[in-house]
């Protein structure tokens, strides 16, 4: 066991090497195989069986892209994995479900805004959430074919695109509001030129084992990739480093009565989540043999507590839970959210812990996926505190039976 110190600096050691050393680290790109490679020597090293679980996937370069309509040049940015393009035409502006419907965008631009960039659209396949009125949008922009799309921001703060897609063919961009609505009002035609690249790849998720023959097992879950742009400190550097030090916790203990699975899932900020998908095709039948299921997400913010969601639990294990809780100073519970790797297993019905910062969701529009998201957010100790957190749980259900669901 090692000392407290010690546990503080491999902590920051891993933080940085993952968010500053790798830094951002889209599925399936290099960077990315590298953030994989060193996830899986730590957890080798601490004496457990690790498998990659591969993939296919799409490995995205947004390279740069220009829009000029006359002399004048707005700041516009790829919508991610859009396709590139290089052309020159007119605009036709739609703001609901009706116009499209009507409109004829045949060698035109369409510029959407209004009721049509009130949210992001889902990715045409993704299995998981997928609204009728997205799948109509994306059905008519796909039976209409206009040469490009530009889209209203979703933000005022920054560029946040409607579009994420990588089955999507049309090429896309994002401007901000008070630009669309300039473009809308020009009668000049708008070059627009994208010179991102797909190119298809291979990713993986990391599943380390330890007693993996026995009938129950418990899993703790975090995802490493990251969106582009982004060095991924608190998403989800931290995460990941609570399993790693998990594994370090664990590297000389027997289990004999229950199993224990790291999962380092590799597609959390991808359109189509390929590496949870990967992993409920191939696991999902066997989830009746997991006892209990902890995601770790975004946690250890400076100034902040922890924030633990339960999900799926029995009233009696909620308030066993409760009891640990008082033993931690910055452990705050919080209402369940629904977005993220714990819903894997909470829409299975499996009993979920969710765990984050309580302050994590204010953080959403200004710094979670961009360049602010650096290992200076992140307070070691707390991120400690969630890893002897985790244990305590878990050896409540090997030492006291309890029941969760």
């Amino acid at each position: 066991m090692q000392t407290r110190h010690q546990y503080l600096k491999q902590i920051q050691q891993h933080i940085r090497e993952l968010s500053v050393n790798i830094g951002e680290r889209p599925t399936g790109s290099a960077a990315n195989h590298r953030a994989e490679n060193y996830i899986k020597q730590i957890l080798m090293r601490n004496k457990f069986q690790v498998d990659l679980q591969k993939f296919n996937c799409i490995d995205w370069e947004k390279g740069e892209t220009t829009l000029s309509t006359g002399a004048t040049r707005f700041r516009a940015e790829p919508s991610p994995y859009s396709l590139p393009c290089d052309l020159q035409a007119n605009i036709e502006v739609i703001e609901n479900i009706a116009q499209l419907e009507q409109v004829d965008l045949s060698g035109k631009i369409a510029l959407l805004r209004g009721e049509l960039t009130q949210e992001p659209l889902m990715p045409k396949n993704f299995r998981f959430y997928n609204p009728e009125h997205h799948q109509k949008i994306i059905g008519l922009l796909e039976a209409k074919k206009p040469i490009a799309l530009l889209t209203a921001s979703l933000s005022d703060a920054h560029l946040v695109p409607v579009f994420e897609d990588g089955d999507f063919d049309i090429p896309s961009a994002v401007v901000s509001t008070y630009d669309a609505n300039i473009i809308a009002q020009s009668d000049l035609p708008i070059h627009l030129k994208i010179t991102s690249r797909r190119q298809q790849a291979i990713g993986a998720n990391v599943i380390a084992r330890k007693n993996q023959t026995s009938q129950n097992k418990l899993v703790v879950t975090a995802h490493f990739d990251t969106k582009p742009g982004t060095s991924g400190a608190l998403d989800n550097a931290v995460g990941v480093t609570v399993l790693l030090t998990l594994s370090e916790m664990f590297k000389d203990i027997s289990l004999t009565d229950v199993g224990l699975e790291l999962v380092a899932f590799n597609g959390e900020d991808y359109f189509s989540t390929p590496g949870q998908i990967s992993y409920l095709d191939a696991y999902g039948g066997e989830f009746d043999r997991i006892n209990l299921a902890v995601n770790c997400d975004g946690l250890g913010l400076n100034n902040s507590k922890i924030g633990v969601s339960l999900m799926e639990c029995s009233d009696n294990y909620v308030a066993q839970v409760d009891s640990i809780n008082q033993a931690f100073s910055n452990i705050e519970k919080l209402s369940p959210w629904y977005q993220g790797d714990h819903m894997l297993f909470a829409a299975a019905q499996v009993p979920t812990l969710a765990i984050t910062s309580t302050e994590i969701f204010n953080l959403m529009d200004t710094v979670i996926h961009t360049k602010h998201d650096q290992p200076s957010l992140v307070d070691p100790g707390l991120v400690l505190e969630a890893c002897f957190f985790i244990k305590e749980i878990m050896n409540l259900r090997k030492e006291q039976n309890t029941p969760i669901c």
